[in-house]
């Protein structure tokens, strides 16, 4: 099976680094909430406004709906 183009598995590197950081600030809204460290707030919130922005960007579509990027369950490729 061949390998996806370089290209290809750069930009399922960046989608997964943006998701990383849009689940950052998930997780810190569900559990700990926001008021105690500004400075962290303030980075994670930045973070994931700037992950959602590459991501529509890159993928052409809003990043708030679940994105799949890489091979698809079941296709021959997972």
């Amino acid at each position: 099976m061949p390998r996806p183009h370089p290209d290809s598995e750069k930009l399922i590197q960046i989608a997964a680094l943006c998701r990383e950081a849009i689940q950052a600030q998930r997780d810190r809204e569900q559990r700990q909430g926001y008021g105690l460290d500004d400075y962290s707030e303030g980075r994670i919130v930045g973070a994931a406004n700037l992950a959602r922005k590459v991501l529509r960007d890159v993928l052409g579509h809003d990043s708030h709906r679940p994105v799949h990027v890489g091979p698809r369950r079941g296709s021959l490729a997972s």
